[in-house]
């Protein structure tokens, strides 16, 4: 499936639609419907707690993660509680503790993530380094804050697929494993599926196998859309993301990077200011959560507006005006499409006009957008 370029706008030929096959939503998600863990019998606790008394001596310096757990498991628990939920007793069935290992090797994937056994799960600080990095192919860790939903959404993809296997237990499949996983993450409202693609750019170099993971999860993105979101020349290095409106005209929605808000005041009228996250982690980032817009019907202009962010995230300045993009169901389910500097103390008259281009872009390609 492929997407034809475009630098403003293009109109899908009747040749090339009558070549699209409608597509289901729920083509790749229903095996995930079909298997439910088993209740973790008094047995296996046993077992895992000896196991996790090995884990224990074998990695001293492990500890508990309590942004992990709030930002990426109690999320993902939270929106998907016929699936996954925390153990409230001993021998209760669900996920339990998050453990961060090898700390002093902060640049080694290591053993990456597993399961330790009865829901426990670690993850070395190398993978959490790597797949929350600025830059692919990098360690350099950075602040863990709340709204970067970009490397939230990278690091939680992992993590929502070792969750997956503890799910499945002995019956699950990587294709099993990474479908339950796509799920869960499009369930929870500032986590998107493009963090699939983050994450696989962020694999090791050598890894033979990530583009094959790239072309499958772009497909995958395209497949839910039914091809109406993807990106110029299929090129997934790019930020340039295209979106379909209603009427089958592709528009072009360029995502600006998304500055370190914590320097914002210093940097002010700065034209390179510090970057947090690059254009095209946003464009990932965006792309997901227009798919979870899309399929729901929801990408129009009576359920997508503009909110102050302040409301959906804590650690944003108080006195610098953020807003998000929010598409909101008429059952109350939502998805944050993204969130953006509104305010022009903090803006030179070139990042004012991208962050406007990025918006009218989006506004251009909803469902009820009028024929231009």
């Amino acid at each position: 499936m492929k997407i034809i370029s475009t630098v403003k706008k293009i109109i899908l030929a009747g040749a090339l639609i009558s070549l699209l096959t409608p597509l289901s939503w729920s083509t790749n998600w229903a095996s995930a419907e079909t298997y439910l863990h088993t209740p973790t019998s008094k047995e296996e606790i046993k077992a895992a707690e000896k196991g996790l008394k090995v884990f224990r001596k074998r990695y001293p310096d492990a500890e508990e993660s309590d942004f992990i757990t709030d930002n990426i498991q109690a999320p993902l628990v939270k929106y998907n509680p016929e699936i996954l939920k925390i153990a409230k007793k001993k021998n209760g069935d669900g996920l339990r503790k998050i453990y961060v290992i090898e700390q002093k090797h902060p640049q080694e994937f290591g053993k990456g993530i597993f399961t330790i056994g009865a829901g426990n799960i670690a993850m070395t600080q190398g993978l959490i380094n790597a797949k929350m990095a600025l830059e692919p192919g990098t360690f350099t860790p950075k602040p863990h804050k709340d709204y970067d939903v970009y490397a939230l959404s990278s690091l939680a993809y992992d993590y929502a697929r070792e969750a997956a296997h503890w799910y499945y237990g002995t019956d699950y499949t990587d294709k099993r494993a990474n479908n339950l996983a796509m799920k869960l993450l499009d369930n929870v409202p500032y986590l998107s599926l493009g963090g699939r693609l983050m994450s696989d750019l962020r694999t090791a170099p050598e890894d033979m196998d990530r583009e094959d993971r790239l072309l499958s999860t772009y497909n995958y993105l395209l497949e839910l859309s039914q091809n109406r979101v993807g990106f110029a020349n299929d090129d997934i290095m790019t930020n340039q993301l295209l979106v379909a409106d209603g009427h089958g005209d592709y528009w072009t929605v360029f995502a600006p990077p998304q500055y370190e808000v914590d320097v914002l005041a210093k940097e002010a009228q700065a034209e390179d200011k510090p970057i947090m996250t690059r254009g095209a982690d946003r464009a990932y980032y965006v792309a997901g959560q227009i798919v979870w817009a899309m399929k729901n019907h929801l990408w129009d202009s009576s359920h997508v507006k503009m909110a102050d962010a302040h409301k959906y995230f804590k650690e944003l300045p108080k006195n610098i005006e953020f807003k998000a993009i929010v598409v909101t169901a008429d059952d109350g389910r939502y998805k944050l499409i993204d969130w953006y500097l509104a305010d022009e103390r903090y803006l030179t008259a070139n990042q004012l006009n991208e962050i406007n281009l990025y918006i009218d872009g989006m506004k251009a390609s909803f469902d009820d957008a009028e024929i231009q």
